[in-house]
């Protein structure tokens, strides 16, 4: 995979690819799941993973035409790159444009969160969810929330490694 580092001295912003990106922490990422899931019932847990849909999705689409990827197989596995060189863990991704999984060896979000909290009492991944989601539809060519994902195992529970359903829309 090819990926392109810059730094703005004026503005004080990295980039990826073109793409403005946060350099992040387990703090952060930890504490932005505690607060969508402390507001789930005002829809804390959908903002986040529309968010992280949202946000990952451009920076995918524009990768697949820059580098003329029109395979789907291959535009997963870099959906999958782009998730370790973001520094969010190992991923490993199968599926069709229909259904897929998603697991998880190391996990930022869910790592971050043991060492800030220990073991949570539910899947903590909204983040990662809503990448998946933004994989799945960047490498079929579909719209945005064409599909729905859910943690079915998690490392934050204790579970060895994160496993993240995908499923059509």
């Amino acid at each position: 995979m090819k990926t392109k580092f810059t730094f703005d001295n004026n503005t004080f912003r990295h980039a990826m690819n073109g793409h403005e990106s946060v350099l992040h922490c387990h703090h952060y990422m930890a504490l932005t799941s505690k607060l969508a899931m402390d507001f789930d019932a005002m829809g804390g847990t959908r903002i986040l993973k529309e968010s992280a849909e949202d946000s990952v999705r451009p920076l995918l689409d524009d990768y697949f035409t820059q580098n003329s990827i029109s395979d789907a197989k291959q535009r997963l596995q870099i959906g999958a790159e782009y998730f370790g060189i973001m520094g969010m863990g190992v991923m490993k991704i199968s599926g069709d444009d229909k259904t897929g999984e998603v697991k998880l060896t190391h996990s930022h979000v869910d790592e971050g969160w043991i060492k800030k909290w220990g073991k949570s009492s539910k899947p903590v991944n909204h983040f990662t969810c809503g990448y998946a989601n933004a994989v799945f539809a960047a490498a079929y060519s579909l719209p945005p929330r064409s599909f729905q994902s859910m943690e079915v195992s998690s490392i934050a529970l204790g579970d060895e490694e994160a496993i993240i359903s995908v499923k059509r829309s």
